[in-house]
């Protein structure tokens, strides 16, 4: 009886009896025995082997919340043992955030799965995991860990966290993670040791099609090399030159440096600049870190219509008689809709080929239109010197753009 009673104590046998009960189905009871034994085992590696088996077996019976618990405890159970590598413990935080579609009110809340899962990010400086994840969640239901999100995402890329010493929100985070709330802290920090700030001249012009100028200063809060600068422009104008350095540029602590940007917009209306990215490492350690500006807004105004007419006379048929070219040239950055063309002519002169109107629905950018008049001078006159014919441009409701006029003469 003894003996029996020790055997069905001893966790290894514990464990063989819930692999077998879990083989033929039996998963809750499989669940319990695992749970009941882990800690009784020998080995760390048998002991997390148990606690996982029994999460699973949870799973399979149908009991989400309390599976969802226990892959909760195996993760601050490899924390406590330094188990602390992503690969070590993501892949059951995944399962306890995955198995909240299977409860409907979890005693844990996936954003504060989700915040976890973010500094562990965080800390490890996978910042593109930390981005993509970001982007992922932002907008899952709002409660207090996921506002704590956003604050450690904002804080990620302020220079204002170095300068004001923030700290990332911790809330209620199991004691066993505060080694990484903390290496993920000292990362937050160390992204902002680089400020960026852009600014643009209120007194330039900024129309389409128009050069103007962004500035963008830096300024180290430690010794560090950046290795990378991008400014984000999106799709509504275009960089044409910059004054950016050789990388890497190593600056020191306090160190300022400027950077000229010159762009154009390609529409009007509202354009967002930035924000310009920064990729550096700090001197004396491993690791890069990412830093951005703040984007900046800025309002472009259609650009001004601009017009331009040229008359050109041609060879004298005869005596009296003139051909004249007349082209117009839109020579601004923005398409001219409804144009119109007036010729006004002396008294002395007639139009005999052509007309004193000329209607055009549209000249876009750069395109001319040229046409031919022919006049004569009026027979009847003695004096044909200092005939003048002015013409005119026009768009829309009679906005005169251009003007031009040509002196002209007969014989008698």
């Amino acid at each position: 009886m003894f003996i029996k009673k020790y055997l069905q104590r001893d966790p290894k046998i514990q464990f063989t009896k819930a692999r077998e009960a879990f083989d033929r189905g039996q998963y809750e009871k499989a669940s319990k025995m695992y749970e009941n034994v882990y800690l009784k085992l020998e080995t760390l590696e048998m002991r997390i082997i148990s606690l996982e088996n029994a999460a699973i077996a949870a799973e399979f019976a149908e009991r989400y919340e309390h599976s969802q618990w226990l892959y909760l405890q195996l993760i601050l159970y490899k924390l406590v043992n330094g188990y602390k590598t992503t690969k070590e413990i993501l892949g059951d935080l995944d399962k306890a955030i995955q198995l909240t579609r299977f409860i409907q009110k979890s005693g844990i809340s996936v954003n504060k799965l989700n915040y976890m899962k973010f500094l562990i990010f965080l800390s490890e400086k996978q910042f593109d995991k930390v981005s993509n994840f970001y982007e992922q969640i932002k907008s899952n239901p709002a409660d207090k860990y996921s506002k704590a999100i956003d604050e450690a995402w904002n804080l990620i890329y302020s220079y204002e966290t170095f300068e004001e010493q923030d700290h990332l929100p911790q809330l209620d985070l199991p004691v066993e993670f505060e080694s990484i709330f903390r290496e993920a802290e000292k990362v937050m920090q160390r992204c902002s040791l680089c400020e960026i700030h852009l600014s643009v001249d209120e007194n330039q012009t900024l129309e389409k099609g128009s050069k103007f100028e962004l500035a963008c200063k830096l300024t180290a809060h430690a010794q560090i090399s950046i290795h990378d600068i991008k400014l984000k422009t999106g799709t509504r104008g275009r960089t044409i030159s910059n004054t950016l350095p050789d990388l890497p540029l190593k600056m020191s602590t306090g160190e300022n440096y400027s950077i000229i940007y010159i762009l154009i917009p390609n529409l009007p209306g509202s354009w967002e600049l930035g924000p310009l990215s920064v990729t550096y490492n700090v001197l004396s350690e491993e690791g890069e870190y990412p830093t951005g500006s703040k984007p900046i807004g800025i309002d472009v105004k259609e650009a001004s219509p601009e017009f331009k007419i040229i008359m050109e006379p041609e060879t004298i048929e005869e005596d009296l008689d003139y051909i004249i070219r007349i082209t117009a040239e839109n020579i601004g950055k923005t398409v001219l809709q409804d144009v119109k063309i007036v010729i006004d002519t002396p008294e002395t002169v007639k139009i005999t080929e052509g007309t004193n109107e000329k209607y055009l629905s549209t000249l876009v950018e750069g395109e001319k239109f040229s046409y031919e008049i022919r006049i004569q001078f009026a027979l009847d006159k003695t004096h044909f010197e200092g005939n003048i014919i002015r013409v005119n441009g026009y768009i829309g409701e009679n906005i005169r753009l251009a003007k031009t006029s040509l002196k002209i003469g007969g014989k008698n």
